[in-house]
């Protein structure tokens, strides 16, 4: 890949940014993959040594299967909550004031679910 020519005002703001972005990512209070990557990354290219996949561990990736089993898991959470809210819109405490005053909540909460999805 042909890199452009740069003037040296240019390649000593890149030299800035590319340090302070690997001294921002060692600085973090959590370590990550990701950060350890990036910092990794930035200093490589701070020495001018060309990107090689196997001299930095590389940060996971999310597969897509993992996002619809986690997106699966939340609808049926999801669902759970609103049959739970259903049933208390309903009444079920046995108190007049309270169940009044649950299935006000519970009604309120089913219609800005219904909203946010219309």
């Amino acid at each position: 890949m042909n890199s452009p020519t740069l003037l040296p005002a240019s390649e000593l703001i890149l030299h800035d940014a590319l340090d302070h972005i690997m001294r921002t990512a060692r600085a973090s209070s959590t370590q990550t993959r990701r950060l350890r990557w990036i910092a990794s990354r930035a200093e490589a290219a701070l020495l001018g040594r060309p990107f090689v996949v196997s001299e930095h561990d590389q940060p996971k990736m999310v597969s897509e299967a993992v996002l619809q089993a986690k997106n699966h898991q939340l609808r049926l959470a999801n669902a759970r909550l609103r049959t739970a809210l259903a049933q208390v819109a309903g009444g079920a405490t046995g108190h007049s004031d309270r169940d009044t005053e649950l299935a006000r909540l519970a009604q309120a909460a089913l219609d800005a679910e219904q909203e946010t999805r219309a």
